[in-house]
């Protein structure tokens, strides 16, 4: 039974936009997990030119935003508001794309970088659609709310405190940030040893 104010038109394109969402974010999260090895590779293979410090840098502060996210992430049990959720709805996304963007600046090569920062954004989007409809059905009227105050992907200083919750261990350490901080370390010192063992494979750049 419908409602008298109910437009048929836009809930099916509605109902149309959800499935849409729900199977690229789905595509995504699977093209995620098959690159992972041939990305790998790529950046075995392609870390042989220019100094590492940029690249370094880039991706240890992608990791140290993650942390403090992750430090402050209640996941599926309040909306989260405080830390750097006060700045920008998706900082856990925001941190993964500058760890990508570091690795893949250790190569110094364009056509590796910008075909990244496509997919990742492609990626995120997807989830972030996903995950956004999630939470308005989780927590109504309160997400939609902070929704208005913090922008999805441009972080913007509050303009008012939206929670007095500090950063928590605990937090920190359910979400399982502390290992994907050290496989980041390992990461960029497999790398360094490599380029040391084997230096350029191919050629002068």
């Amino acid at each position: 039974m419908t409602t008298e104010n109910s437009d048929p038109v836009a809930e099916a394109r509605s109902a149309l936009t959800s499935g849409l969402v729900e199977r690229v974010q789905g595509m995504a999260t699977r093209l995620r997990f098959l690159l992972a090895i041939p990305a790998a590779a790529v950046l075995f293979l392609f870390t042989d030119r220019g100094p590492m410090w940029p690249g370094v840098a880039v991706a240890l502060a992608g990791e140290s935003l993650q942390l403090w996210a992750a430090a402050h992430l209640r996941k599926n049990i309040q909306v989260v508001k405080s830390g750097p959720y006060g700045w920008l709805r998706n900082p856990m996304y925001m941190g993964r794309f500058f760890v990508g963007l570091g690795l893949t600046l250790l190569t110094w090569r364009w056509f590796i970088v910008l075909p990244y920062i496509a997919f990742f954004w492609l990626y995120a989007q997807a989830r972030v659609l996903g995950e956004e409809r999630h939470l308005v059905a989780l927590f109504g009227e309160e997400y939609r709310e902070y929704c208005a105050k913090v922008r999805r992907w441009l972080p913007l200083p509050p303009r008012q405190k939206l929670s007095d919750e500090r950063w928590s261990w605990s937090d920190l350490g359910r979400n399982h940030e502390l290992r994907v901080a050290a496989g980041v370390v390992v990461v960029l010192i497999l790398l360094k040893l490599r380029l040391e063992a084997l230096g350029k494979l191919w050629g002068a750049s």
